[in-house]
């Protein structure tokens, strides 16, 4: 009803307009007048309406060719496929000059795959192109032109040069807009997302839509060009694509690929019945339920089904294919996704972005030799292709790197950082295959590859294709694990080793599952483990998981875990998962065995569904959740009893005061910010005998509070302004046996005790340090001191060795132990590093003797 007022009303305008210019060009006039909004009509998905007016357009003769493209691409939106081909015949019969009429009949005979017309009409567009004459050419034109010269195979690059920018260089005088101004920012944008040159479109877009701001099109297009780097952007933009055009087809797709990815698949099916709705032989809806049946339901000949209808319309649509796999490869199925890939270059061996993708698989796979040439194919065919760009520069990158091998692991980094923990690493991980093959029952029959890079962007694209994944330290793609290195944006802030323990973990769930686990069960299982290995790694219970568990409400229900990850509201919100993740396995553990366990990953390996799985090995997922959800509830509640977490009302207590916090403190002996304010305050004014004994409160009221800011840190401050050493250090060692990141904790001991000699706690103590930050020079140092007293020879030399390659502030002292160490066992190499120290130090009198 509303549809059809809005065209009566349409039709009255039209009827006046008809009056008032009757004496003008009512043609032309009709078409500039009306077009542009019957363009927004066919941009908001409203194809009925659009037919209607066109259709009224066309029995009233008007010339332009754009009421017979619209109407064209209207019937292709609603699935009318056969018809839309019969107007795509006229078209390019009756506009056969006419350059954007038929780049719009090309693009549709490209989508369905009409080989011969494709041709002819690639014919007629080179022709028409040559008959533009070059000075009567308009910003419109040149953008036809640009459009004519990427589809007859110009370099990408030299269009946007010379006929977008051309077409950009007449500027808008307020509301006039010149024709092919937003054209080409549009036509650059869609060439750069194309080449996944993300900030040039995202850039592009938005110039566009400042001239254009209500076109849902370049929203969309917005929304792309952030996605692949800051989903949250790209994701807003996609929200108000829908809010302005609800029915805006390739934004209900595009969401529902995402809702894919989150484990959503009710809400992609709902984004999907929305679109075949409006088309129900659409090719993409398909390829996405086919992709949810493998997912899913696992189920093989619903997956064939669906694929099959997907290219139904266009048996020849490689992009089928590559969209299946590209969705399965995000899913980690990165198998299925290289096979999917494959499918797509056998219908068109030309697909590059099916071969992009194959490669980017291929690495994640492990398979190299495979995957660069693919890699260095497509930046051959495509000079202008982003990714392909990266992956070269990678390429060379990781040929640079330093291996570090076993029968069982690769390990590769830079050089410099092989020397300093490569050998620390190969360790764990030899340590880690023994202790979690044993434990899940696998024994890993190819050799599993580990990178660290120092380069968050290497790291990234090296795991995702592209710039992200800010604030990830490792990712895990089955047999291979990729790490930002110590030495990156990690530096001397978080535990490596950790993390590599946790990493591959992933690897062994990974496996057994096939890869077809939820995130949160994958996530959780490994930072259990990381706890079962190491109790002061993993997550524990904080005063601010206590408020999200008990105030705030942030407990997820176990079948909707994974959504905590996907759609966090903050770093501290992922945090959470990871920790309520390990909480639910740990549940399990504790009250089914970790034989329960073990048979969840073998059922969801055998293809059963997650909640089915936990249901046959320990009860209905239901009474899962309302048992783990009392159990959270009451650790929540019980950590540290009896401690008040309050804090002052504003204004009630002035927070500079320290009479005024002492007396809070006072009355509220079981505060736990007052007691911690006042120990800071009294630090503050070097009241250290107050302050120990402040600080020792603080701890009693809660041992198990290890930040920055806890008891054992200020309690050391104190000890360490009256130069107590034996009380700082061991106030230090009760805190370092229970945090993993207590970095500063473990450096200050480490120097305290090799003032001491006491070499097997310094020893300790520079591993623990290591383990954030193996660049601290004193660490290699002080450790091959220890093991030179300990009269452990060989580590020695390894330690000294590490030392040197670090630069140290006394290489002579460092030359001369190594040349004292290999004295009788490599008389040439402590001769020269004993000539070293001499050419450093001359007058080195021990080390003179030595030479003598």
């Amino acid at each position: 009803m509303v549809r059809v007022l809005t065209f009566l009303i349409f039709a009255v305008v039209l009827t006046q307009s008809e009056k008032v210019f009757a004496q003008a060009d009512y043609k032309r006039f009709f078409d500039e007048d009306k077009l542009p909004q019957v363009r927004l009509y066919y941009q908001q998905g409203r194809y009925n309406f659009v037919m209607q007016v066109c259709d009224y357009a066309l029995r009233r003769g008007q010339p332009s060719w754009e009421w017979r493209t619209l109407r064209m691409k209207a019937l292709e939106k609603m699935g009318s496929y056969e018809e839309a081909k019969d107007e795509a015949d006229a078209i390019a019969d009756a506009f056969a000059k006419e350059i954007g009429a038929l780049l719009e009949v090309h693009g549709f005979y490209q989508r369905l795959g009409h080989k011969d017309e494709i041709e002819a009409t690639l014919s007629g567009i080179n022709e028409a192109a040559s008959a533009v004459p070059k000075k009567e050419r308009d910003g419109l034109d040149y953008v036809y032109l640009g459009k004519a010269a990427h589809i007859l195979g110009a370099d990408p690059q030299v269009v946007m040069e010379q006929y977008f920018t051309p077409a950009k260089a007449e500027k808008a005088k307020g509301k006039n807009i010149p024709p092919g101004l937003v054209e080409a920012h549009e036509a650059t944008a869609e060439i750069a997302l194309e080449k996944s040159d993300y900030k040039l479109a995202a850039d592009e877009f938005r110039n566009a839509l400042k001239y254009d701001p209500d076109n849902p099109d370049l929203r969309f297009g917005l929304a792309k060009a952030f996605l692949p780097n800051n989903r949250k952007e790209g994701m807003k933009h996609l929200d108000q694509v829908l809010d302005d055009a609800e029915i805006h087809l390739e934004a209900l797709l595009l969401k529902a690929e995402y809702a894919i990815n989150f484990e959503q698949y009710n809400q992609a099916l709902a984004y999907l019945n929305m679109v075949r709705s409006i088309n129900p032989r659409n090719p993409k809806a398909h390829a996405y339920l086919a992709v949810i049946e493998h997912l899913q339901n696992n189920d093989q000949q619903a997956f064939d089904r669906e694929r099959s209808l997907a290219l139904k319309v266009n048996e020849t649509d490689s992009d089928i294919d590559y969209l299946i796999g590209r969705v399965l490869s995000r899913n980690y199925r990165f198998q299925e996704g290289a096979e999917s890939q494959l499918r797509a270059l056998r219908i068109d061996p030309g697909n590059l972005q099916a071969k992009i993708q194959l490669a980017s698989d291929y690495l994640r796979l492990g398979d190299e030799a495979k995957a660069w040439p693919l890699a260095k194919e497509v930046g051959e065919a495509d000079t202008y292709n982003v990714m392909a760009y990266n992956l070269e520069v990678l390429e060379k990158e990781i040929e640079s790197f330093a291996t570090v091998q076993s029968d069982d692991f690769t390990i590769r980094l830079p050089k410099n950082e092989a020397d300093l923990y490569g050998d620390r690493a190969l360790e764990l991980l030899t340590e880690a295959k023994r202790v979690l093959g044993e434990k899940y029952g696998l024994e890993l029959e190819e050799r599993v590859l580990v990178e660290f890079f120092p380069n968050q962007q290497d790291f990234a694209i090296r795991s995702f294709g592209s710039l992200g994944g800010a604030g990830l330290l490792g990712v895990c793609f089955g047999t291979v694990v990729t790490m930002n290195s110590p030495g990156s944006l990690a530096h001397g802030k978080n535990n490596w080793e950790a993390t590599l323990w946790h990493e591959f973990c992933h690897v062994v769930t990974l496996t057994v599952t096939k890869n077809k686990m939820p995130r949160w069960l994958s996530e959780g299982i490994s930072v259990y483990e990381e706890m079962e290995y190491n109790p002061t790694w993993g997550q524990r219970m904080t005063p601010k998981y206590r408020k999200m568990i008990l105030d705030d409400g942030d407990l997820t229900p176990i079948s909707e875990l994974s959504q905590a990850f996907y759609q966090a509201k903050s770093g501290q919100h992922v945090m959470f998962a990871y920790y309520q993740s390990m909480l639910v396995v740990k549940f399990i553990v504790e009250n089914y065995g970790i034989d329960s366990l073990q048979k969840i990953l073998v059922d969801l390996g055998n293809g059963i569904l997650i909640n089915d799985a936990i249901a046959r090995n320990t009860t209905d997922i239901g009474q899962l959740e309302k048992a783990f959800g009392e159990h959270v509830f009451k650790l929540a509640e019980n950590l540290a009893p009896g401690v008040d977490w309050s804090r002052p009302e504003p204004g009630t207590v002035d927070t500079k005061d320290i009479v005024a916090v002492a007396a809070f403190s006072k009355k509220n002996p079981k505060n736990f910010w007052g007691k911690q304010q006042y120990t800071r305050m009294l630090l503050d004014q070097k009241k250290w005998p107050q302050a120990i004994s402040a600080a020792e409160s603080l701890i009693k009221l809660y041992p198990d509070y290890v930040d920055s800011d806890s008891g054992y840190e200020l309690q050391a401050r104190a000890y360490r302004a009256l130069e107590q050493p034996e009380k700082e250090a061991a106030i230090l060692e009760r805190l370092a046996k229970k945090s993993s990141e207590a970095y500063s904790a473990y450096s200050r001991l480490m120097d305290v005790n090799f003032e001491k000699g006491e070499w097997e706690a310094v020893n300790e103590n520079a591993n623990r340090a290591m383990a954030i930050n193996p660049f601290l020079k004193s660490i290699h140092y002080c450790q091959g001191c220890a093991h030179e007293a300990l009269n452990r020879p060989e580590k020695a030399v390894a330690s000294f060795e590490k030392s040197l390659s670090l630069r140290p502030g006394n290489p002579s002292e460092v030359r001369f132990r190594l040349a004292k160490l290999l004295k009788e066992k490599d008389v040439d190499k402590s001769r020269r590093y004993l000539l070293d120290s001499l050419a450093d130090s001359p007058r080195y009198r021990e080390a003179h003797r030595l030479l003598l």
